[in-house]
């Protein structure tokens, strides 16, 4: 197994890409730590994980709020003795519109959830792996982090997604003698609950996937299936870097 006796933290692990990356980190060995607002959510994902023989814990909170980062990665610690493997994918739908109709609040409050989120998460992991000796920390942004999409106006998330890729950049280079890697993958569209309504509508759905030069929207497995690879010790040289999963949005 290409992740066992590892320990990990998947934030926003209730859903979508969240789920899936628990989900492979336990099929492949890894004792996984889910966080999430919704109790019931992350009661069903530590439920289909046992049932698979893997072993999960659910830890309700938010990544808004310090206590509850801080108590789930004390929690994590405690329950199974260290943290090997910080999953930063926590989010959840965001606004979009013109940016001189964007108001503080939202700005604000985007920044607090995509950016301030993964910030206040490293800042709780790093302790503990400094003092194993080392650690991954994959932070999930999105490809619209790395160039602007025509018609698609989210001014304060993409922003907030591109700090994402230079705080893994930052931590990556400050961390690395320590051995602590950090990486970040960045999906295009992805198939999952917050974007499912979308989808309802044949035209926003055709717009949707004709972003994508391979025709089509990802799954979540696909991107869990990157993130095994920067968790596991496959990737021991490989930190700072950006990998767009995003059905060739970057080659255009």
């Amino acid at each position: 197994m290409r992740l066992g006796n590892k320990i990990a933290i998947v934030t926003g692990g209730g859903t979508g890409i969240g789920e899936a990356i628990a989900r492979a980190f336990a099929r492949e060995g890894a004792k996984v730590a889910i966080t999430g607002r919704r109790k019931e959510e992350l009661a069903r994902v530590v439920k289909a994980i046992g049932q698979q023989g893997g072993h999960a814990l659910a830890l309700q909170g938010s990544v808004t709020n310090e206590p509850d980062v801080r108590e789930a990665v004390e929690s994590t610690v405690r329950t199974f003795g260290r943290l090997d493997i910080l999953v930063n994918n926590a989010g959840n739908l965001f606004y979009a519109g013109p940016l001189h109709e964007t108001s503080d609040q939202i700005w604000d409050e985007t920044f607090d959830l995509f950016m301030k989120g993964p910030f206040r998460f490293i800042r709780a992991a790093i302790p503990h792996m400094l003092k194993q000796g080392g650690g991954s920390i994959l932070n999930i942004s999105t490809v619209g982090a790395l160039k602007a999409i025509p018609n698609f106006q989210a001014h304060a998330y993409q922003a907030a997604k591109a700090g994402v890729v230079m705080l893994t950049k930052t931590v990556a280079m400050h961390y690395a003698k320590q051995h602590i890697r950090c990486n970040c993958l960045c999906p295009a569209g992805v198939i999952t609950p917050g974007t499912a309504g979308m989808l309802e509508d044949p035209q926003t759905k055709a717009w949707f996937e004709g972003l994508h030069p391979m025709g089509r929207l990802g799954q979540p497995e696909e991107v869990a299936e990157a993130a095994i690879y920067f968790a596991s010790d496959e990737s021991l040289w490989t930190t700072g870097s950006i990998l767009p999963i995003d059905g060739g949005v970057m080659a255009g």
